[in-house]
C-alpha cells in the first residue's frame, strides 16, 4: 500500500509539472479537457523537437575553443620588431686544441691524436666516443677535469668573435649587445634577444627609423642564425635561417630577409595554452630544467632534450648554460651523453619533445629572401664584414583572432533549446521548483 500511495503521489507531482511548465506545447499533453487527436499531435511534436535537438547538437561537444588567423594590411603606422641575430662558434680542431694543450698540457701529452681530437670535441658539445675514449673517469681521463673552465678558455670570447657593430649606421659595442646565450653545441652570443638575464631593450623598425640594417665584423668561423627575439639557435632551427661564415675564405657576407609578425587577440589570454594552441613569453613551463627566462618553441625543445639526457645519465654537459653548473657531467656523464646521442641519431630523432612544445604566441614568420657571401679584392679590415638587413618594412601581418569560445558554446546550445522548446536557464530551475512543490488544482 505504501508503494502505491508513492507512485500516486510522484504522477500527481508529473502531471502538475507538465501543466504548469513554461516549455511551449507541454502543458497540451497533460491537461485532462484536451482531446486525444491534440495530445498525440502535441506529443510527436515535442518527440519531433527532441529529435531535431540531437541531431543539430550530438557534435556540439567536439566544437570548442577555435582560433583562425586574418591577414592584416594597415601598416602605415606599424611598430616591428627586428629579430634576433645568434653566433655560434664552429669547431677549429687545430686551434682548440693548441688551447686545450696550453690549458691542460699533461692530460693530453699522454693520448694518442684521436683521443685528443674527442676531448676538443667535448668542448663544443659533439663527439663520438669509441673504444677506449669511452671509458669512466679516471681510467684515462681524470675525474676532477674542470671542464667549465677549459670550455669557456677554448671558445672565443664575445670580442675575440665579433667587433665594429653598428644598427642603422649607428655604432655600438658589440659585447653590449650580443648576449650569451644557451645552445645545443655550447655558448652562442645573441644580439636583440629575450633569452637572457637582465633588461630587455628591443630593436624596432618603422616608418621613422626604416627598414634595419645590422653590420658587424666576424672575426673567425661561425654559424649565423636569425630567428625570432624570443627564440634560441638549437639543432631544431630552421635551416633556411642558418648560414656558415669562414673568414678565411670570404670577406664580404650579405643577407637580406623578410619578417611577418603575429598580433595576438586580447581574448585568447584566457583560453588554455591547449585550446589555443601556443604559449605567451610568460608562460614558462614549471620545470626545474627549463631555465630559460621566456618561452619559445626553440627553448622548450631544448629543455625537453636536456631532461631527457638528464634521466639518461643524471647530469648535464659542461658546455650548456651556466645555470646548470650544480648537475654539471664529469667525463663519464660526458660518454654517457655522447653514447646516447649517437645512439638516437641512428635510430632517428625522438618525437616527444617534439609533441610537448607548442609554438610562441608571438614568434614571426622569416624568410631568408637573399644571401651572398664572396670574396672581395682590397677590402680593409679583419675578418668578414656581414650585413644583415630587413628588405624593407613589412607591410602584411597575420592577427590571432579567438573565433569561438566556450562562452559561445554556451550560447548555441541555449539558442537551440529555446528554438525547439522555447526554453532557457530559467526553465531548468522550474522543473525542480514544480516537481518538488506539492501539486495542487489536480
Amino acid at each position: 500500500m505504501r508503494g502505491a500511495e508513492v507512485v500516486q503521489r510522484l504522477r500527481k507531482r508529473f502531471i502538475f509539472f507538465g501543466r504548469n511548465s513554461s516549455v511551449h506545447g507541454l502543458h497540451y499533453v497533460f491537461e485532462a479537457d484536451r482531446s486525444l487527436f491534440c495530445r498525440i499531435f502535441w506529443l510527436l511534436t515535442l518527440i519531433a523537437c527532441m529529435g531535431c535537438l540531437y541531431v543539430m547538437m550530438k557534435h556540439a561537444g567536439h566544437y570548442g575553443v577555435e582560433v583562425n588567423f586574418t591577414p592584416d594590411t594597415r601598416y602605415l603606422n606599424w611598430t616591428t620588431t627586428f629579430p634576433g641575430v645568434t653566433l655560434c662558434e664552429e669547431i677549429a680542431t687545430k686551434f682548440a686544441l693548441r688551447k686545450f694543450s696550453a690549458l691542460y698540457p699533461d692530460l693530453l701529452n699522454s693520448l694518442n691524436f684521436d683521443h685528443k681530437r674527442y676531448l676538443a670535441d667535448i668542448v663544443f658539445a659533439r663527439g663520438e666516443c669509441i673504444g677506449t675514449q669511452c671509458g669512466p673517469c679516471g681510467t684515462t681521463v681524470a675525474c676532477d677535469v674542470p671542464w667549465r673552465s677549459i670550455i669557456e678558455h677554448v671558445h672565443k670570447s664575445c670580442s675575440e668573435l665579433v667587433s665594429e657593430c653598428s644598427y642603422n649606421d649607428v655604432a655600438f659595442p658589440c659585447c653590449e649587445y650580443f648576449h650569451q646565450v644557451d645552445s645545443d653545441r655550447g655558448p652562442c652570443f645573441s644580439f636583440n634577444t629575450l633569452q637572457h638575464e637582465g633588461l630587455n631593450s628591443l630593436f624596432v623598425v618603422n616608418m621613422t627609423t626604416g627598414p634595419g640594417v645590422l653590420m658587424f665584423r666576424l672575426l673567425a668561423d661561425a654559424e649565423l642564425s636569425i630567428h625570432s627575439p624570443e627564440e634560441l639557435s638549437t639543432n631544431n632551427h630552421d635551416v633556411k635561417l642558418k648560414h656558415v661564415i669562414r673568414p678565411y675564405s670570404e670577406n664580404r657576407a650579405e643577407l637580406l630577409f623578410s619578417v611577418v609578425e603575429i598580433l595576438n587577440d586580447v581574448q585568447l589570454q584566457r583560453e588554455s595554452v591547449e585550446d589555443r594552441g601556443c604559449r605567451y613569453l610568460d608562460e614558462v613551463p614549471e620545470d626545474p630544467l627549463h631555465t630559460y627566462p621566456v618561452y619559445s618553441y626553440g627553448a622548450c625543445r631544448l629543455a625537453e632534450s636536456t631532461k631527457e639526457l638528464y634521466q639518461r645519465c643524471g647530469c648535464v654537459h659542461p658546455a650548456r648554460d651556466l645555470t646548470y653548473e650544480n648537475i654539471f657531467c664529469n667525463y663519464t656523464g660526458i660518454n654517457c651523453w655522447n653514447a646516447y646521442e649517437a645512439r638516437k641519431a641512428k635510430l632517428g630523432v625522438d618525437k616527444s619533445a617534439k609533441e610537448d612544445c607548442v609554438p610562441s604566441c608571438v614568434e614571426s614568420e622569416l624568410k631568408t629572401i637573399h644571401y651572398r657571401k664572396r670574396w672581395v679584392k682590397d677590402q680593409p679590415g679583419e675578418g668578414t664584414l656581414v650585413e644583415v638587413k630587413m628588405i624593407s618594412l613589412p607591410t602584411l601581418r597575420y592577427q590571432r583572432n579567438l573565433l569561438r569560445d566556450n562562452l559561445d558554446l554556451v550560447v548555441a546550445v541555449g539558442g537551440t533549446v529555446g528554438l525547439f522548446f522555447s526554453a532557457s536557464i530559467l526553465s531548468l530551475l522550474e522543473v525542480f521548483y514544480l516537481l518538488l512543490r506539492p501539486p495542487v488544482n489536480l
